[in-house]
């Protein structure tokens, strides 16, 4: 796969994760980091000093990267969502997507004309227990199911501005 140059905005709860993994993974360079608060992107640029650090959004797409990673507040991501795909961006988006369905299509649909990609990022979709559990279910060498039980211990941070309806 080639090297994506990879950006994060919002390096509040989850932000710092995605930064990480981008880091650490040989399909991405990190090439920018971006955040309002000055103490969140100072102790961040200190652990990826190649990356660019910025609180400006535009300075950050000024450095063109091809995908930018947004963990902001909820409310804010059809905004910067929508600025990173009109600058030739592909996007992440952590969940939920947007506020509304209507600010969901309208990225998909400004995603598709700019020939970009918008991807959502959904917690333990794709770790590797949920793969497993879903081969197994899927190879019908479990037998007829009749009741799978889950527990997530830790429910992450109260988000005052959406629920999960």
């Amino acid at each position: 796969m080639t090297d994506l140059r990879a950006a994060v905005v919002g390096l509040g709860y989850w932000g710092p994760n995605l930064a990480r993994n981008f880091s650490a993974s040989p399909d991405f360079s990190l090439a920018g980091l971006c955040d309002a608060n000055p103490e969140r992107l100072k102790k961040a640029a200190a652990l990826y000093p190649s990356a660019l650090a910025t609180g400006s959004l535009d300075e950050l797409l000024a450095g063109k990267p091809d995908l930018v990673a947004i963990a902001t507040p909820v409310s804010s991501h059809y905004e910067l969502a929508r600025r990173c795909l009109e600058a030739g961006c592909h996007v992440l988006v952590e969940k939920p997507f947007t506020s509304t369905v209507e600010e969901g299509e309208t990225l998909l649909v400004l995603a598709e004309k700019n020939g970009r990609k918008v991807f959502v990022d959904h917690t333990f979709l794709f770790t590797g227990a949920v793969e497993e559990i879903k081969r197994q279910v899927s190879s019908g060498s479990l037998g007829d199911l009749l009741y799978i039980d889950s527990v997530r211990i830790n429910l992450g941070l109260f988000q005052p501005d959406v629920d999960v309806i």
